[in-house]
């Protein structure tokens, strides 16, 4: 169950995000429109096909963007950062929720009714563009991963995944990238558009190459710009 939080300003935000492409008033503004709640890992904080236009502002913690199509299968859209929006597509056209959101980790987000957040927007046109811009950027960022998916092969993927999470949430140290990964075998293969099995035999061919190692909870990327060339 989610609680809620008092008393604490936004911090940590990754760049890109749409909060942190707001000014400090403009963020301030915008987590005054709603309450501050907090979500342990694994809690479900939107469901597909949820007839729900709130929107949530993610201030700490990760989150994964999952679909189940038609045939049953749980596939992983996307990660979610500190400074991103939630929802946003429900609540710009009003139609039910096309993904559930799930906590890789312990949450902390402000939670806006779709009203609230409307009129924010109606009288606040900037903010209203930076949604635009986001909005835009995820329909480019879904466009290149479907080419990707239709024109590689398991290996390719998730190269291209892991790529990906090194470019957003790695550290240098030592010639490699180390990556923190909230992110279990099963996400990554949903990610990937695989079986589990195939994602654990390309990781031991990755393993094998000397361009990845893997660890409980992270990977070290021992060649990045290998990885980057078998994405491609």
């Amino acid at each position: 169950m989610p609680t809620e939080v008092t008393g604490e300003r936004p911090g940590g935000l990754l760049p890109g995000t749409f909060l942190a492409m707001l000014s400090e008033s403009e963020r301030d503004a915008l987590v005054r429109l709603g309450g501050r709640f907090s979500f342990p890992g694994g809690s479900v904080l939107m469901f597909q096909h949820e007839p729900d236009i709130r929107v949530m502002l993610l201030l700490a913690g990760r989150v994964k963007v999952t679909q189940v199509d038609e045939e049953g299968r749980e596939l992983l859209l996307s990660v979610r950062d500190p400074g991103d929006v939630l929802g946003e597509l429900a609540f710009i056209d009003g139609q039910p929720r096309i993904a559930t959101v799930t906590a890789l980790e312990p949450v902390e987000a402000i939670v806006v009714q779709g009203s609230a957040f409307r009129h924010h927007l109606e009288t606040t046109p900037r903010i209203a563009t930076v949604l635009l811009e986001i909005a835009a950027r995820r329909f480019r960022e879904t466009t290149v991963k479907r080419a990707q998916f239709t024109g590689s092969d398991t290996l390719g993927r998730l190269a291209a995944r892991i790529v990906e999470l090194a470019d957003r949430y790695g550290e240098p140290s030592e010639g490699s990238v180390v990556v923190a990964s909230p992110l279990s075998h099963e996400d990554l293969a949903a990610w990937t558009g695989a079986s589990r099995a195939g994602v654990a035999n390309a990781l031991h061919a990755l393993r094998e190459l000397g361009w990845l190692e893997t660890e409980r909870g992270r990977l070290l990327v021992r060649d990045l710009d290998a990885l980057r060339d078998r994405a491609a």
